[in-house]
């Protein structure tokens, strides 16, 4: 114990968390042993069996309810930090019978930096976006595993080798997701949302308080404003979809840690446009109090944006600044690591997710109601959406709308 209390900055939080789950195990121990006093060991690895074949019973009926075919999607990392290239995530998908295939051969190499997913982590990833298309009742146990074909060439990123990197992994998983999500929505037309947005952003910040006990924070709730969907809008600005994660309170983040939150709110005119638009990004500033600190920043989408899907427009790209405004302005790069002090200023702009459908098709009045809640400008809507708004009294001009629109709508044939 006391080795694990002298390998981390903060044992006081960690420790805690460790003792959590250990508490956990030893609950989950004793009611298992009740039921083996119970029902006898062997009838109860019965029922155990009993329960995994009937999930894979079920997971295997949903599958065969999906259009059979295959189909083909590639999504992209804006890079590992150290090599600038792209890398590139391919994924084939065919569905036959009750059974689901996927195979990543021709996805880029591993890479260098250390954002490289293990194989594990790959499948895991598949396994969450088909628990978003078939049946979420049917119970998570390795019987919903059993119908999955998950293959990808050794040495690739998504299936790295020794010795490849692989700590920042949860960037690769959010990349893996809207990949087979990509996929699937040709599988699935009208039925598959856009890309999320967010740009997959983690910070971290540590340092020292002035009597040398060590702080840490990490900020890696900003990864999940929705995409644009079938009748439903994309919720601006939640937490990460596919991990338990949620908003840090700003009281929190400043009564514990060095830091003064100066900016938190949506940013107008980022999520893609649609019939159904894509969910705003939020964008945060934060200040330095502290004498100096250590600053880790992994994000991404701010070359490759979060897609739209049915005609619906891609959302906005990240962006990441140190002292904005000021003569030390400096845009920074999605990965990088830097000593920052006293005053510095960091300031990151959340990507926007995917639309869905033709902007043109959205109800002109929800687009009215966007812009007098904000979340779009009338510059904005006038050339997206086609709908005119008066800058000033915000009155939707319905006669100017519809003339714009006929116009738009034909100059796209």
């Amino acid at each position: 114990w006391r080795i694990l209390e002298k390998n981390v900055r903060v044992p006081d939080k960690v420790l805690g968390d460790v003792q959590a789950l250990l508490a956990a195990v030893r609950f989950g121990e004793r009611d298992l042993l009740r039921l083996v006093d119970d029902y006898g060991l062997e009838e109860l690895k019965s029922y155990m069996a009993d329960i995994l074949d009937t999930t894979e019973r079920l997971t295997r009926a949903e599958i065969e309810l999906l259009p059979q075919g295959e189909w083909e999607f590639t999504d992209y990392i804006d890079n590992d930090g150290i090599d600038p290239k792209p890398i590139a995530i391919h994924a084939k998908v065919r569905i036959e019978g009750g059974e689901f295939f996927v195979d990543f051969d021709g996805t880029s190499p591993q890479a260098k930096g250390s954002i490289n997913p293990n194989f594990a982590y790959t499948k895991s990833n598949v396994y969450a976006v088909m628990k978003c298309l078939i049946d979420p009742a049917i119970q998570s146990n390795s019987g919903f595993f059993r119908p999955f074909n998950i293959t990808a060439p050794e040495g690739c990123f998504v299936n790295p080798q020794h010795p490849a990197p692989v700590a920042a992994r949860g960037l690769a998983g959010f990349r893996i997701c809207h990949t087979i999500f990509g996929a699937m929505a040709q599988a699935m037309p009208g039925k598959v949302p856009a890309a999320w947005g967010g740009g997959e952003i983690g910070v971290s910040w540590g340092g020292y308080h002035p009597n040398r006990k060590a702080w840490v924070y990490l900020e890696f709730a900003n990864d999940g404003p929705r995409g644009g969907g079938p009748n439903l809008d994309g919720a601006d600005g939640l937490a990460a979809p596919i991990l338990n994660m949620a908003n840090t309170p700003i009281e929190s983040i400043e009564s514990e840690q060095p830091l003064l939150v100066e900016r938190y709110g949506f940013v107008p005119d980022t999520g893609g446009a649609g019939k159904y638009r894509g969910g705003l990004g939020i964008e945060r500033e934060f200040r330095l109090l502290a004498e100096e600190a250590t600053f880790q920043l992994r994000s991404d989408r701010s070359d490759f944006t979060p897609w739209g899907v049915m005609g619906g427009k891609p959302g906005t790209p990240t962006e990441n600044y140190l002292n904005p405004g000021t003569d030390r302005e400096e845009k920074l790069p999605g990965k990088t690591l830097r000593q920052l002090k006293k005053g510095d200023l960091y300031r990151v702009v959340q990507a926007g997710a995917g639309g869905y459908g033709d902007p043109l098709e959205r109800e002109m009045y929800a687009v009215a109601d966007d812009v007098e809640q904000e979340k779009l400008t009338p510059d904005y809507v006038r050339r997206e959406y086609g709908v005119v708004v008066d800058p000033k009294t915000l009155a939707l001009d319905v006669s100017a709308t519809e003339k714009l629109r006929a116009e738009m709508g034909a100059s796209k044939t």
